[in-house]
């Protein structure tokens, strides 16, 4: 038999390594009361070159960019970069940046089906066909049923007699959270390219996190007898975390309180300083005390999902501010717990399509991965009063030198001394400093802080959190949380 008809019987080489332009097409707001929204600057031109450059490097290159299983985060940029007003020619640039150190895309040795996709789980060779096999479900399901099948059903991580299984659910929130930001951006962006390629990435992914997921994780199955209903995050009030009759357990800001008195899980306790796996390290010696106190947030019913979301948006911004703030020292930007912020981003969008047990069953699970990378990191405290404190530096005074504001007299609100560089908008010259930065985490931190600004900081006084939460210093909190962290 010749070579050329050995090749032409195998099916695997003439599938082609892309998904096609349907997979890709023009990204669409997602127009839900809390979901992120484009700010000015977006055009059909930045959306016919997004939906381009998407395309090439669904053909062109793995989601993995070395062997270590760095991810590929070029749509990451792509995407926030876009969504936050760019010019056509920032998006070009973004991506011949990132484009450089890519690994090529390459076909998997055989295909996925509905009968073997468990059994190349966490083997990166295998993205390419588990990419393709997602896009058929989607193709023949859609893209929320076959979310809700592959991630959050009971088979998606159990086995049949109840224990631990596929962990998939446990893989999506793995990876320091990449699978589940890179599907959310098909939830925000209506690109269903993007959840197939994420529902890849989370099966080529390690389950690192079985403590966080044991069996009665997934008893929220039987909260509702329909599993399919979606919940609209529009019909809600987004301000509604004022007291409310209906929520239940303890406030997020408690069990950081109590978690910071634990002298189990102190610094140092639950894994050592030159550890190169504090996350796994941590889990190993304290992930049942973790999960015991993830179990005091409770999720019960639809209606405190958006008090639970904004929990989680105030939650993380202060975890990654204030834990990387201490008075009369620089900010030291934390890697692992920046995560929390960018990855929380799209909470709000997967829960317009998700029903109610697999929306409760996302936020706690992004809640137990919070908990355990921030007592991984140390457990650093939050310093929210010196935070707060009149002597301590002005964030304006970060602004920097080009982008800082020198106003005359005759302008509207500024004193007869001006004695900051405060902008009218500090939010014009933050975005105005990161849209053209080659580093895309700090416009995807910038972008997350914007919206939980747009969202929850503009109505948010001093004193809003006051009798809610025992954390110290708590009442001091208010909506300036956000650009001061930015």
């Amino acid at each position: 038999m010749s070579t050329t008809s050995q090749f032409s019987m195998n099916p695997l080489l003439n599938k082609p390594l892309g998904l096609g332009a349907s997979f890709f097409p023009s990204p669409e707001e997602n127009k839900h009361t809390l979901t992120p929204k484009f700010l000015p600057g977006v055009s059909a031109e930045s959306q016919s070159e997004l939906a381009s450059l998407l395309r090439l490097n669904n053909e062109k290159h793995h989601i993995h960019y070395n062997d270590q299983g760095f991810h590929n985060h070029l749509t990451h940029h792509l995407f926030a970069a876009f969504a936050m007003g760019c010019a056509p020619e920032v998006l070009s640039a973004a991506y011949k940046h990132h484009a450089e150190y890519q690994n090529p895309a390459f076909k998997s040795q055989t295909d996925i089906t509905e009968d073997n996709w468990t059994e190349h789980l966490g083997k990166w060779d295998y993205y390419n066909s588990y990419m393709h096999f997602y896009a058929s479900q989607i193709d023949a399901h859609g893209p929320r049923k076959t979310l809700e099948k592959y991630v959050f059903s009971k088979e998606a991580n159990l086995t049949p007699d109840g224990n631990q299984g596929p962990q998939m659910l446990d893989r999506f929130m793995s990876g320091l959270l990449h699978p589940m930001i890179h599907a959310g951006h098909w939830a925000e962006f209506n690109v269903p390219g993007m959840l197939a390629e994420g529902l890849a990435l989370t099966s080529v992914t390690s389950a690192n996190s079985a403590q966080l997921f044991p069996a009665d994780f997934f008893e929220y199955e039987s909260q509702l007898d329909s599993t399919t209903r979606v919940r609209k995050l529009s019909l809600n009030d987004p301000r509604s975390s004022s007291p409310s009759a209906y929520t239940g357990g303890s406030h997020s800001l408690d069990i950081v309180h109590r978690m910071l008195q634990d002298p189990d899980l102190a610094a140092g306790k639950t894994c050592t300083q030159d550890s190169d796996v504090k996350y796994s390290d941590t889990l190993k010696s304290a992930g049942g005390k973790i999960r015991d106190y993830v179990k005091l947030w409770q999720i019960d019913l639809d209606r405190e999902v958006p008090e639970k979301l904004e929990e989680i948006s105030w939650l993380v911004a202060l975890l990654y501010g204030l834990g990387g703030w201490r008075k009369g020292h620089d900010f030291r930007s934390d890697f692992f717990l920046l995560h929390l912020v960018t990855s929380s981003i799209f909470l709000s969008s997967f829960l317009t399509h998700l029903s109610f047990p697999s929306q409760s069953a996302l936020l706690r699970a992004h809640f137990s991965v919070t908990l355990a990378y921030w007592v991984s990191r140390g457990r650093p405290f939050l310093r929210i009063a010196d935070y707060y404190s009149p002597s301590a530096p002005h964030p304006s005074t970060l602004i920097p030198p080009a982008l800082a504001v020198h106003p005359s007299k005759s302008v509207l609100g500024v004193p007869s001394t001006p004695t900051t560089n405060l902008p009218s908008n500090i939010w014009l010259p933050i975005v105005a400093s990161s849209l053209n930065h080659p580093e895309e985490h700090l416009l995807k931190t910038q972008r997350a802080l914007a919206h939980f600004d747009r969202t929850y900081g503009k109505a948010t006084a001093q004193g809003y959190f006051h009798s809610k939460t025992e954390l110290e210093g708590a009442e001091m909190l208010d909506g300036t949380l956000f650009w001061r962290v930015a």
